[in-house]
């Protein structure tokens, strides 16, 4: 299954358990909920584990995984009340060390036969159960009803690549969704006076900072109000983007490109803009340098 969350390599050691976010940020000090039991479910399992897998924070009615609860834990260091409010879970899908020798040099089902060996599962950390010989449709239905994104499609001989985004991995969203680069934003009118209206977004195409759309809904008035407060420490007085209508530039204020937004949407217009896109949070554990351009 796909989970809607923050993806976290684990590197357990004598010392404990530590966290990283996929751009390399330690996220230990936001997840000691997590570091804690996943430290005592490795203790007898020897030195140097790296295991991969998505922190997810389950709707307390539902038991999908939500986004927008995740966030106000994400770069948080968390007070007592916000740890019993928004519980996190760890899904663990991959090994890629134990005994601090590699195992990413061996096909993904001799990996999830080792993990599965391992038995770390306990508590707060969970390892999902995966499917070989099934009808992919049948997969896409239950997790849809579930309320999960999708399913990802893994080759079952395919090797680990750290870094790298490959077709050996093919994820299928039931709901389409993109990131994209804020480049600038426009002011609200009305009741949303003094606040973030709408957002300008971009991603870059090659070398240049593309224009994608803009996104007016999906805020709350929280939302509104901490994005004006970022945006004024990062105004700048022309924009890197290309493609932008003018008559949007002429009422937008631009920003320096370095914040990363998650939004959902129907499909792309047909010059490679979202339609009736849907803003779903800020990602900083996303680099803008690393949001291309979406292709579907």
């Amino acid at each position: 299954m796909k989970w809607d969350g923050q993806r976290a390599i684990a590197r357990c050691d004598e010392t404990g358990c530590r966290l990283w976010s996929r751009n390399l940020h330690e996220a230990t000090d936001s997840y000691p909920d997590l570091a804690a039991p996943l430290a005592e479910a490795t203790a007898a399992l020897g030195d140097g584990l790296l295991l991969d897998g998505e922190i997810v924070a389950p709707d307390p009615d539902t038991g999908a995984p939500s986004f927008a609860r995740l966030q106000r834990r994400m770069h948080a260091r968390p007070t007592r009340a916000l740890l019993d409010e928004i519980r996190v879970e760890l899904v663990v899908f991959d090994l890629l060390a134990v005994d601090g020798v590699s195992t990413m040099d061996q096909p993904y089902l001799a990996r999830r036969e080792l993990l599965d060996r391992l038995a770390v599962e306990r508590g707060r950390i969970r390892v999902p159960p995966f499917w070989i010989d099934f009808d992919p449709s049948h997969l896409l239905d239950a997790a849809e009803q579930a309320g999960l994104e999708g399913v990802v499609a893994k080759r079952t001989d395919s090797v680990y690549r750290p870094g790298t985004r490959t077709r050996t991995w093919i994820k299928a969203p039931i709901r389409r969704s993109a990131e994209g680069i804020v480049a600038a934003w426009i002011e609200g009118t009305g009741a949303h006076s003094g606040t973030v209206r709408s957002l300008v977004l971009a991603a870059y195409d090659g070398p240049d900072l593309r224009y994608i759309g803009g996104v007016g809904t999906g805020f709350t008035a929280a939302d509104r109000r901490a994005l004006r407060d970022r945006f004024d420490e990062i105004a700048q007085p022309t924009s890197m983007m290309v493609g932008a209508p003018r008559s949007v530039m002429t009422i937008a204020r631009t920003v320096e490109p370095i914040y990363v937004v998650d939004v959902e949407y129907r499909e792309l217009t047909g010059d490679g803009s979202l339609r009736h896109p849907s803003y779903r949070g800020l990602r900083p554990d996303r680099s803008a340098l690393d949001i291309t351009v979406p292709t579907r």
